[in-house]
């Protein structure tokens, strides 16, 4: 029975980091797919945070504590190679079981709504969300293109929520200087539209 309960729990392990790899090499491989040469991203960090290990312990760390995780994330910090772009962050949450839980994405730049509309429906797209239909790019750009073409004068922000399928995005832009614009874009899985009501098995209310 011993030998039963070690092989099950060995292959629920190998099942766990299985996932983990998987949503790791999805966030190694996001930035590559996102079209955005006014930034260049960093190295990849293969270990999470709030985990930290050294190069040499990255192995035993991927054998002993992957499988387990309960909670981490990736942020990932880009730097800008061009005039107008002031910050591009991302933040890959993940929650119990490796489930992807949300990105966020903060971007300032200056107030040009149809470049941020068409780069942040770019990198929504590149994450490679399950069940993502051909036309859900667009529709997403001009939800974001509306939002950020409403922020006129200094101290206005426009919110917003918006959902493609299974995927919910809510939408924060606010003026950060007489020439710039702050926009924060959170993505997440949802089985709901907009107004509680559950979802159809294709995605529509």
């Amino acid at each position: 029975m011993a030998m039963v309960l070690g092989r099950r729990k060995r292959r629920e392990a190998d099942e766990a980091r299985a996932k983990f790899l998987a949503n790791r090499e999805r966030v190694r491989s996001w930035t590559g797919r996102w079209e955005c040469p006014e930034v260049v991203w960093p190295a990849f960090e293969e270990v999470p945070g709030p985990w930290v290990a050294l190069p040499g312990e990255r192995d035993r760390w991927l054998e002993l504590h992957a499988p387990s995780l309960e909670r981490y994330d990736w942020f990932l910090e880009a730097t800008p190679v061009v005039d107008g772009v002031e910050e591009l962050w991302a933040l890959w949450e993940f929650r119990a079981g490796h489930e992807f839980e949300r990105l966020t994405i903060r971007f300032e730049s200056v107030h040009d709504p149809e470049y941020l509309a068409e780069r942040l429906a770019l990198g929504v797209e590149a994450a490679a969300f399950e069940d993502w239909q051909d036309g859900d790019a667009q529709s997403v750009h001009e939800w974001l293109l509306d939002g950020i073409g409403g922020v006129e004068s200094p101290g206005r922000m426009v919110q917003g929520k918006h959902r493609v399928g299974f995927v919910l995005l809510e939408m924060s832009c606010a003026v950060a200087s007489s020439t710039d614009v702050t926009t924060e874009l959170r993505v997440s899985p949802t089985t709901t539209s907009l107004d509680g009501r559950p979802l159809k098995p294709d995605g529509r209310d």
